[in-house]
């Protein structure tokens, strides 16, 4: 039987946090070497701000009352595994951990590599605004997830922030590449949380959750959750092309070539993304099982897009440089 705790953490939802590491130290890579000891720092604090999350949302809605009403006795606080007093200390202790361990990478990144007193003040109030959106998207009397705006928040910290803040780590300035970037993958974010939305959308409707699934209904949220696809999977994609549209020559038929290839290596993700995306329109509100087939699918595509981003970064740099 599974700890009760590794169950609560939602470790399935790793590879979403993983992604935007990827991407962002996949854009920053194109322009300026990549720092692996940083690279590694970055990927424990978003190990720790996914599971602080994913604690926090159990406890919020726990203490709101939402998962009881919803009969969910897959969360392990309704289901009485684990104490809600222990779960607060938990949550506790892991924020002034990744706060601790956020210090010291910029710390380290600040003596070692050189990052700017101002880049660095920067990014560590960016990192408190992480831990504090983590945690209160469900806690606390006004959260903010109760009312429409995590679909915002997911942008911000799970696309723009990471890969924009990774570049500024390694020492690049943001691009437009990383705009973009960042917008893409915060944007497939976006779908794999609709995706979250339309599953619960009538237990959270009874329960008083508001969520952008609850406001558009069945209909329009499927229409929605097309577009997040088509433009996330755009802006991961135009992140790489543009970056070739610098390094080539236009003129040149090899440039031609080369976007050619780059399209043909991006499209299975697309194929994936179209096929899950009308498996999606055949399901009804409610159907947890198939819905969370379809979360985990794209979960995975997600990550295996910006893997694949990753991978050719390396390997053009390793050409170009």
């Amino acid at each position: 039987m599974t700890n009760p705790w590794v169950q609560s953490a939602r470790l399935r939802t790793l590879p979403l946090a993983f992604s935007s590491v990827l991407l962002g130290t996949s854009l920053a890579n194109l322009y300026t070497p990549i720092h692996w000891d940083l690279f590694v720092f970055v990927l424990l604090i978003a190990t720790g701000l996914q599971i602080l999350s994913n604690y926090a949302n159990d406890y919020g809605d726990f203490v709101k009352g939402t998962d009881q009403k919803a009969l969910r006795s897959d969360r392990m606080l309704s289901a009485e595994k684990i104490q809600p007093s222990k779960m607060k200390r938990v949550l506790q202790f892991l924020s002034l951990g990744i706060l601790g361990l956020g210090v010291f990478a910029l710390l380290y990144a600040y003596r070692n590599y050189g990052l700017s007193s101002s880049t660095l003040w920067g990014l560590f109030f960016c990192g408190i605004l992480a831990i504090a959106a983590a945690v209160f998207y469900t806690v606390g009397k006004k959260a903010y997830g109760y009312s429409g705006l995590g679909d915002v928040s997911v942008i911000v910290f799970f696309g723009l922030l990471p890969v924009v803040g990774i570049g500024l780590l390694m020492g690049l300035e943001p691009t437009l590449s990383t705009w973009m970037g960042g917008l893409g993958v915060g944007l497939l974010s976006v779908a794999v949380l609709n995706i979250n939305n339309y599953r619960d959308l009538i237990s959270d409707k009874k329960s008083g959750k508001i969520t952008v699934a609850v406001k558009l209904g069945p209909k329009h949220t499927l229409n929605y959750q097309r577009y997040l696809l088509i433009l996330g999977y755009l802006g991961v994609f135009v992140s790489f092309a543009f970056y070739l549209y610098q390094i080539l020559n236009i003129s040149d038929s090899s440039y031609y070539i080369e976007m050619f290839l780059l399209f043909g290596v991006f499209s299975p993700s697309a194929v994936f993304l179209s096929r899950y995306y009308s498996e999606m329109r055949t399901l009804s509100p409610g159907d947890r099982d198939g819905l969370n087939v379809q979360l985990k699918r794209v979960s995975l595509t997600v990550f295996l897009l910006c893997f694949v981003h990753f991978g050719l970064s390396l390997y053009v740099t390793s050409m170009f440089r």
